[in-house]
């Protein structure tokens, strides 16, 4: 007996919000109807170091899907869709799922798309160990049933796997064979609706239209191009002046000003990304949990909120990594505190104590028992994130604040990524600012990639090179655990042990949001940060009128 799951919707109300606020008037529209033509110029923050999704997760998936597609999507519903799957099924046992695969779609190399190319993808992640291995933990065998059908056999039933599939796209094997995944990350050759047209790297990436799409009748655009624009102020002057079409990620404090432009319109909706401080748990004295605990309790999470998001451009973490949108989220703040390690100061110094540091030369920094100052390193990223060097910046001041001398570097985000992309012998940061976007909306993610001790970089992005056997266990409980209760349960107990062994430093859930000019139509904002523009189109009457000729 087989069990239809062509469209699975995740028990998460809202998950999936699009223009949650909206700071525009009503009629500020031209056409309605799509209209073919334009090249649509998108300013973003960050260019990722590879476009081989092998290798790297997150960032890159804001170009890859302009020309890789997964095998399933999900729709701003929160529903899982398909895509170059046409529909599926499980077993009664669930410990199979046959996908059946759309015919006629081909990559823009000329190689057909068919079960042949699923098999080569998914055999090649687990034989490499791409980044993407742990989600797939059980997986067996991927077996090719017809030129349109293949199976996916578990060991055990996984319960996110169809939420897993729509973070991995599927990429070019004969270009994979000739060329390798090296070449691959600066060249995409896929089935999607674009074709990349030129990389300048640190500049542009610019797409041109797919004329072979599988979909008929789209793309609308001719071109899209998205620019590397680093600084917020200068994405925020662009789209007042109409230089570019959209961007994202700007000062919560711009945002009512840009939105009383009637030819800006900005849409904000709750995200799957929470910031954190990766802590190393390898390096002295960060492999002590007493230490991370006093970190923890260093750190003003509200302050953070008000101060750098304006008080509505991020909300307070109240469970590890884990957003209130995300499958298998519960509420992990205790004794009526409104987020995860309150606010205390005189607890982190009390702590610091216990660990060993006091301030022996009373000159406001704590030493050791050997006179050394506490001293540590913070790296940040500038661009990447929404107001990532303010919180780097406001870290170093509350750590200071508790005696601890704190030395702050900024890294262009390529660059950032490879310092932080090795094993715990390769690498030398002690504590590192980043943010964790669960782009599957399901607790897996994360768990599997950043929690899982086998997730140690470089093979995933375990780069605390933390381990809990303990903690294992029930990931693997999780992931295995289809009864939506019971998994729960076990989440919140895995929960219960990271809060205690505070491998990072927990810090806000971001709300993103899309500024674009209101001839701009199509495009979205998603909660787990995707921006998609594939299908977007550009109404060319509103274009001219507001004097954007181009």
């Amino acid at each position: 007996m087989l069990v239809d799951s062509k469209r699975v919707k995740f028990a998460v109300v809202g998950m999936l919000i699009v223009g949650l606020l909206t700071f525009c008037g009503i009629g500020a529209f031209g056409a309605e109807e799509p209209q073919y033509g334009g090249e649509l110029i998108y300013a973003y923050g960050v260019e990722p170091q590879s476009f081989f999704p092998g290798y790297v997760l997150g960032a890159p998936a804001e170009y890859w899907l302009y020309v890789y597609e997964p095998l399933v999507e999900m729709d701003d519903g929160g529903n899982i869709i398909p895509w170059l799957a046409k529909k599926w099924e499980f077993t009664e046992s669930g410990k199979t799922c046959i996908m059946h695969l759309r015919e006629g779609v081909a990559f823009t190399d000329g190689t057909p798309f068919d079960a042949q190319v699923v098999k080569f993808v998914f055999d090649t992640i687990l034989e490499e160990q791409y980044v993407a291995i742990n989600q797939l933990t059980g997986l067996t065998e991927t077996e090719v049933m017809g030129q349109y059908a293949v199976a996916f056999h578990f060991e055990e039933p996984i319960a996110a796997f169809l939420a897993n599939l729509t973070t991995m796209v599927i990429w070019n094997p004969t270009v994979y064979k000739e060329k390798g995944p090296d070449y691959m990350g600066t060249h995409m050759i896929g089935t999607g609706p674009f074709i990349v047209d030129e990389w300048q790297h640190g500049q542009y990436v610019r797409f041109v239209k797919n004329p072979d799409y599988w979909q008929e009748g789209l793309p609308y655009l001719d071109a899209i191009t998205i620019k590397t624009v680093p600084e917020t102020s200068v994405r925020t002057m662009m789209i007042q002046a109409g230089e570019v079409d959209r961007t994202v990620a700007l000062n919560d404090y711009d945002l009512p000003k840009l939105g009383a432009n009637p030819n800006i319109k900005v849409v904000v909706t709750p995200s799957t990304r929470q910031y954190y401080a990766i802590l190393n748990n390898l390096k002295h004295p960060l492999d002590n949990p007493i230490v991370r605990r006093a970190l923890n309790f260093a750190i003003d999470k509200k302050a953070i909120v008000d101060t750098i998001f304006a008080g509505t451009g991020a909300s307070l973490p109240k469970a590890p990594i884990l957003s209130d949108n995300v499958v298998g989220f519960t509420d992990m703040t205790r004794d009526g505190a409104e987020t995860l390690y309150p606010y205390n100061p005189e607890k982190a110094r009390l702590l610091l104590e216990t660990a060993g540091f006091l301030d022996r030369d009373n000159d406001g920094i704590l030493e050791n028992p050997r006179g050394n100052d506490l001293e540590l390193a913070l790296w940040g990223p500038k661009g990447r994130y929404k107001g990532d060097a303010d919180v780097a910046e406001l870290l170093q001041t509350m750590l200071r604040d508790v005696g601890i001398k704190v030395v702050l570097k900024f890294h262009e985000y390529a660059t950032y990524k490879t310092l932080l992309a090795g094993g715990p012998d390769e690498t030398e940061h002690e504590i590192a600012l980043l943010s964790w976007g669960i782009l599957s909306a399901d607790a897996d993610d994360p768990m599997m990639n950043m929690f899982y001790t086998k997730s140690w970089k470089p093979v995933s992005s375990n780069r605390m090179y933390y381990s809990n056997l303990e903690g294992d266990e029930l990931i693997l409980a999780a992931h295995y655990e289809v009864n939506p209760e019971k998994r729960r349960e076990i989440i919140k107990e895995w929960a219960e042990i990271v809060i205690e062994d505070a491998p990072i430093i927990f810090l806000p859930t971001l709300n993103l949001n899309l500024v674009k000019r209101t001839y701009v139509h199509g495009d979205k904002i998603l909660s787990v940060e995707h921006y998609p523009a594939r299908f977007a189109w550009l109404d060319h009457e509103e274009m001219r009128r507001q004097g954007v000729n181009r």
